[in-house]
């Protein structure tokens, strides 16, 4: 599977790169929001790993402006976020985000997260 990680945290991509590599995904890195969209538009990743907070943009509105296009609305996304707060994960799903997970998270939720996501 073709997963981009888009976060401005070189810390979640090294652990979270370490780990998808071994599953034998194939890993896509944005750490600004207009590098992700641009990777999302033009590699068409199976899964994005979407930052809330991110330099040059908002997760938020990268994530409703993929799920409203007709080309990227049936990338899976998950969005991360350092503040876990029930408004911020009622305003993602109601985006079109596919999960919510709050950092830091462990690799095996990550892990779980993403085998729920792609059994559906």
């Amino acid at each position: 599977m073709k997963i981009l990680i888009a976060d401005d945290d070189r810390t979640i991509h090294i652990s979270f790169t370490k780990f998808l590599t071994e599953q034998g995904h194939e890993i896509l890195h944005a750490y600004d929001a207009s590098e992700a969209m641009q990777i999302a538009s033009t590699q068409s990743p199976d899964l994005i790993l979407l930052d809330i907070t991110m330099p040059a943009g908002d997760g938020r509105n990268i994530c409703q402006q993929l799920k409203s296009a007709q080309d990227t609305a049936d990338i899976k996304i998950i969005m991360l976020t350092a503040r876990d707060s029930q408004h911020d994960r009622t305003l993602a799903m109601e985006l079109g985000a596919d999960d919510f997970i709050s950092k830091p998270c462990s690799i095996p939720y990550l892990d779980r997260a993403i085998t729920k996501l792609t059994r559906k």
